[in-house]
């Protein structure tokens, strides 16, 4: 009898392991897929800013500056193919972005204070950083709108960086950056609303931004599960490398233009390359230090520091916010390129940081396999 319970104790061990295990994969499956998608994003992302770039400034630079002016149909309420691309389809953009913070507040990394911490506290440091910083490189009444454009960073770039450093990266770290990507999606989306309410409106007198996200914010958990897979794809290899390319094609020789151009133009890079990752230390820092948080099991300080020099790379809420900020085309051109330049340092600094400060894991044998061991 007593071999027998053992047997039926381990048969049923066994049976909530595998209901266990089906459960986790069922939550990180849709995760890793979503994430997958915003690291390939980056890659499509590049390329077409760099498309953009190298036509701006070629012998066909006219010819580019044509094709976004397209109109779309005529009269006074024509609009040009640019509109169509920064207005509506960036409003789908930013649905998603309100799908995936709901996603996130009710079974993901928000979902409960301890966990929402450490995100809740880096995405305020290196929002209030960059804009501080900004302010003090480029605080003139000509060039002080453009507080907002280092706040933010882009989830599809940073991924993309960190897909470079290979299993250096544990899923925690990708994780976490999702986490707080998507709080300064959000934070920016506050920025518009409340300090821009002289933005060019959308649809029904609100901007597609805060229409987008408010429309994600509403939409009940269990049918936004069903359309976060549906909607991304189109997101990640469609709007936002068609928004990098209608965006990024900025002269060389227009940034230098102008009154308040080099300070628009250092106040940014300064901002993403310097204040995001010191605000977001400082924030993370001191949210540990008051046990306010906790980081996920596994991270440690030199996380921090990649995660920070990553969340320096602010390209697609950055020219977006850009376009708000700048009437002037001098300093709007200003702007774009130092979002380029300040973004391709961050990137560049944040692979050095993760080749020197994460080591590969370790593999270790087990009876049931070998298991990757996350280095501490």
């Amino acid at each position: 009898m007593a071999v027998s319970g053992d047997s039926e104790s381990s048969g049923g061990q066994k049976r909530a392991a595998a209901l266990l295990g089906r459960f986790v994969r069922g939550i990180s499956g849709p995760l890793e897929r979503f994430l997958a998608i915003e690291a390939a994003s980056g890659v499509l992302l590049f390329a077409a800013a760099v498309s953009a770039l190298v036509w701006a400034n070629s012998p066909w630079a006219a010819a580019y500056e044509q094709l976004w002016r397209t109109p779309l149909g005529s009269g006074e309420t024509a609009h040009s193919l640019e509109w169509l691309v920064n207005d509506p389809l960036m409003g789908v953009f930013f649905f998603v972005v309100g799908l995936e913070l709901r996603r996130e507040v009710q079974h993901g990394e928000l979902s409960d204070l301890p966990r929402a911490a450490i995100p809740l506290a880096a995405a305020l440091g290196g929002m209030l950083l960059p804009a501080a910083l900004y302010l003090l490189l480029a605080g003139d009444p000509g060039s002080r709108s453009g507080w907002g454009v280092p706040m933010a960073t882009d989830i599809a770039f940073a991924l993309a960086v960190l897909a470079l450093l290979g299993r250096r990266v544990p899923p925690a770290l990708r994780v976490l950056l999702l986490a707080l990507a998507v709080l300064d999606d959000l934070g920016a989306i506050v920025v518009i609303a409340v300090f821009y309410p002289g933005a060019d409106l959308g649809f029904a007198g609100v901007h597609p931004a805060i229409a987008g996200v408010a429309l994600g914010l509403l939409t009940p958990v269990a049918v936004a599960d069903r359309l976060i897979p549906k909607l991304h794809p189109w997101v990640a290899y469609g709007i936002l490398p068609l928004f990098a390319f209608a965006n990024a094609g900025v002269a060389l020789s227009a940034g230098s233009e102008g009154t308040g151009s080099a300070s628009v133009f250092t106040g940014i890079v300064v901002g993403l390359v310097v204040g995001k990752p010191l605000g977001i230390l400082a924030a993370s820092w001191l949210t540990l230090r008051t046990g306010l948080g906790a980081l996920p099991p596994g991270l440690g300080v030199r996380h921090l520091v990649v995660l920070g020099l990553v969340a320096g790379v602010g390209f697609t809420m950055a020219l977006f916010v850009a376009q708000l900020a700048f009437a002037d085309a001098a300093l709007l051109a200003s702007a774009k390129l130092a979002v380029l330049a300040g973004s391709g340092v961050a990137a560049g600094l944040a692979l050095l940081a993760g080749a020197l400060l994460l080591p590969y894991p370790k593999s270790q044998s087990s009876d049931t396999g070998s298991a990757v061991q996350p280095d501490r």
